[in-house]
């Protein structure tokens, strides 16, 4: 889980500089006591100033860097700061416009500059939040320290430092962040949410036992027998290896499981009844039948491992994937050979498409069952679609250059030599030939068997 990325704005800088107060914005004049601009340059520097704030305020950020940096050429040491932290100000705002924008690498460069130009708690966070996208929590662990040392009272930063620590598996020490976070930011729905999720989950989980071994985390349900956790792990050990070296490479996350006898595991994630799994920087899984499950209940189980493990080495290797396209790859590694029945069943609603563009950023909180199985649907069939024309070992590919480039759309034509909007209709064409063939050949795979997670 991370934060959505449309809710972080840049505030007007009237609200964040210190030395720039509403008053000051409203009755700047020029020549101050004690500068040592040369004589001359004082109005000049004091317009340059009003310019730079009213274009900051009005997200003109290239033109406010200009004005500002114009002015620092102009003024002596006394006022050199402030303009060095106006231009940092700047320079942090242009970084989250980049990155709510997808442009991850350009938007860490442009926070790596404000910092060069005087210390701001943006920039840190920023730079903290790239990190925690990119899962190196150590380095965000620092950049997010350092923005709450700036700014002890952001909301935003004892947030993130909340998620960090319940992906590392500390739920408690979550709960007080995300408490702290929400009491500085009222109006914060997302924390709200969360600490009513986690406190209902704490209260399920508060028994539950735990096992450590080679970065895995196995929390269980007294429900569940010992001797069926120790076979789960050993389960999850199998296929940790199977999927990274489907994906050319070795886990390195720590991973904290959470397995749930069905009942709890809805009542403590507060799920809707069609999610079957899912990780929000933990996997959570109901486990079926009891101390003694079923060969069909461990077949499935190990699908639903394969799929949540995906999503793990999906966001070690590319965390900017998009959620329809991660959920795509992990249906495809969950289990072989759907294609034909998820694509009839495509045909079935041809009226009812999405555009991947549409999907929700978390696809756990849709509560339309219908357009949560048709966004799995389709992300399955394109995966299937990519992987039959042009192999499975691209996909790998596909996922570094997307971080490489910042761009979904840039790597698919550098991967697949096509526009992801060319490869998008050749897709929906051969789910549209597919109709031609008869009901026993459209059968020949049958649809998931797991519900969406």
């Amino acid at each position: 889980m991370s934060p959505s990325r449309a809710l972080w704005r840049p505030l007007l800088l009237a609200a964040l500089i210190p030395c720039t107060s509403a008053g000051a914005l409203e009755e700047s004049t020029p020549g101050r006591a004690g500068t040592t601009e040369p004589r001359g340059t004082e109005p000049r520097v004091e317009l340059l100033r009003s310019e730079g704030i009213k274009h900051y305020n009005d997200r003109r950020y290239f033109q406010a860097i200009r004005a500002f940096e114009s002015a620092l050429d102009m003024v002596g040491p006394d006022r050199a700061p402030e303009f060095k932290q106006l231009i940092a100000r700047a320079r942090s705002a242009l970084g989250v416009e980049l990155f709510n924008s997808g442009e991850i690498r350009q938007a860490s460069e442009a926070f790596q500059e404000a910092l060069r130009q005087s210390e701001d708690s943006y920039a840190q966070f920023g730079l903290g939040l790239i990190a925690f996208v990119r899962i190196d929590d150590a380095k965000a662990l620092e950049h997010l320290n350092e923005a709450l040392r700036l700014e002890p009272s952001s909301g935003k930063t004892h947030k993130l430092l909340g998620l960090l620590d319940y992906r590392q598996g500390r739920t408690a020490e979550a709960l007080t962040k995300m408490e702290k976070a929400l009491k500085l930011d009222a109006q914060d729905r997302e924390a709200s949410a969360l600490i009513e999720r986690w406190k209902a989950e704490s209260e399920v989980t508060g028994r539950f036992a735990d096992r450590e071994s080679r970065g895995l985390v196995l929390r269980s349900d007294p429900l569940l027998s010992l001797d069926l956790v120790e076979d789960i792990g050993r389960r999850l050990e199998g296929i940790r290896r199977q999927i990274g070296t489907a994906f050319q490479l070795e886990i390195t996350q720590k991973v904290v499981v959470v397995l749930f006898s069905p009942e709890r595991f809805y009542k403590a994630t507060k799920s809707y009844h069609w999610v079957g799994g899912f990780y929000d920087g933990q996997i959570k899984l109901p486990v079926s039948g009891g101390s003694r499950p079923s060969p069909d209940e461990l077949n499935e189980l190990d699908e639903a491992l394969r799929h949540e493990t995906t999503h793990v080495v999906v966001r070690q290797v590319c965390p900017e994937c998009p959620n329809w396209l991660n959920e795509g790859l992990a249906q495809h590694f969950e289990k072989s050979g759907r294609a034909d029945g998820i694509n009839a069943q495509l045909r079935a609603k041809p009226s009812a498409r999405i555009r991947f563009e549409d999907v929700p950023s978390r696809l756990w909180e849709v509560d339309d069952e219908d357009l949560a199985r048709r966004t799995y649907l389709q992300g399955l069939s394109f995966v299937e679609f990519l992987v039959d024309r042009f192999l499975e070992f691209r996909l790998r590919i596909l996922l570094d250059t997307i971080r490489r480039e910042g761009s979904l759309r840039k790597a698919f034509e550098l991967v697949y030599g096509l526009r992801l909007e060319e490869a998008e209709a050749l897709w929906w064409k051969g789910v549209e030939e597919g109709a031609g063939k008869s009901k026993a050949e459209a059968k020949v795979a049958p649809p998931p068997s797991q519900e969406p997670r």
